[in-house]
């Protein structure tokens, strides 16, 4: 399905501006008229599509993936988007205002996004009390990551993430996912086994209300990488796995070499990821316990990839970079795609999970 309104009028006007303006400028207006969104219909029609993150119902599979919402200021309207949840973050231990400007760059001939906007937000501690007092539309999950600092590693860094999951530990957040692949700080992905277990390790000593605790992993993981995180996750109980994130691969794209060189380093998203975060799926969907499981991101475009992704072993599929190319309707017509595929092949949300393993 394809949004005309919003690709051939409103798309074009937002992208005259710098793409974190556009941005800012979304936020802004849906401050200012979300109001309105709560009279419009924004339920998806078809086949339920319920489900189940870690034991908690959220409305579909859908959801909208950390990086939109970074300090939790429009958890009171996303759901009015058709989103079934949304992962707000990442949040940091404390405040940063990230990299320099520019930072965030459009490649629309391969509707993909080249950020390198180095975490940046107001901290755990502003977004914990913006979340204790809202009222959310649809579930949350927050997603945490180490303050981009390169002082800060080795036991700070332990301290400076478990400090973050302190902030929301008492929150009603359906999980907490812990980011241990942003490529867009000096630091790159957090790739020690050791750091990592000693985060995952004291994150679940403080967990008293049981929280569950995804491990977002990039899809530049290596196979020793992807072993690795598997073995942290099954030895410290985890929840599951969010596959993947940015990729800093620059392979098969349309967009012409000397805007890549201009554009510089970052991590890539959108349509180009969709084989290597698929690949990260599977990857994961062998190595996963029977109770874990994934959330993928990376290069939905339409209802059809959901699909794929969903038969490969997700058990949910989150968006972002097609929210900029495909408007503010995505959600709702890949549900409605998503329903007609089930039903065209008489399956339910959940007998089709991990179809493609069998």
């Amino acid at each position: 399905m394809r949004d005309s309104f919003y690709e051939d009028l409103l798309r074009p006007l937002l992208f005259r501006l710098d793409p974190e303006d556009a941005h800012n400028l979304v936020h802004s207006l849906l401050h200012t008229f979300g109001g309105v969104l709560p009279a419009l219909p924004y339920r998806y029609a078809g086949t339920d599509l319920k489900t189940e993150i870690a034991g908690r119902t959220v409305p579909n599979p859908i959801g909208l993936a950390a990086g939109f919402d970074k300090n939790a200021e429009l958890t009171e309207l996303l759901g009015y988007l058709g989103f079934g949840f949304a992962e707000v973050g990442s949040i940091t231990a404390r405040p940063s205002p990230g990299n320099p400007r520019p930072r965030l760059f459009r490649l629309p001939e391969d509707q993909a996004l080249i950020n390198r906007l180095g975490l940046n937000g107001e901290g755990a501690d502003a977004v914990a009390r913006r979340l204790k007092s809202a009222h959310p539309s649809l579930p949350i999950a927050v997603n945490i990551a180490k303050t981009h600092d390169p002082a800060i590693s080795g036991d700070k860094a332990v301290e400076d993430l478990v400090y973050s999951f302190n902030a929301v530990k008492n929150l009603d957040v359906i999980y907490v996912a812990l980011n241990a692949s942003c490529p867009n700080t000096r630091e790159g992905c957090m790739k020690e086994k050791a750091e990592l277990s000693a985060v995952v390790g004291e994150i679940q000593k403080l967990n008293d209300r049981r929280i569950p605790l995804f491990i977002k992993v990039s899809p530049d993981s290596s196979d020793q990488l992807a072993e690795d995180l598997a073995e942290i996750g099954t030895t410290f109980g985890v929840a599951g796995y969010v596959c993947g994130n940015t990729t800093t691969s620059r392979e098969s794209l349309k967009t012409d070499s000397n805007r890549l060189v201009a554009v510089g380093n970052g991590g890539l998203s959108g349509t180009p990821l969709r084989s290597l975060a698929l690949s990260t799926v599977r990857k994961f969907a062998k190595r996963k316990t029977s109770q874990q499981q994934i959330i993928a991101v990376g290069g939905v475009s339409n209802g059809a990839d959901a699909y794929k992704f969903i038969r490969a072993g997700a058990t949910a599929i989150e968006l972002y970079t097609r929210l900029v190319f495909g408007g503010p309707n995505v959600a709702k017509y890949i549900c409605a795609e998503l329903s007609e595929l089930l039903v065209k092949d008489g399956l339910s949300l959940k007998a089709a999970t991990g179809a493609d393993l069998k």
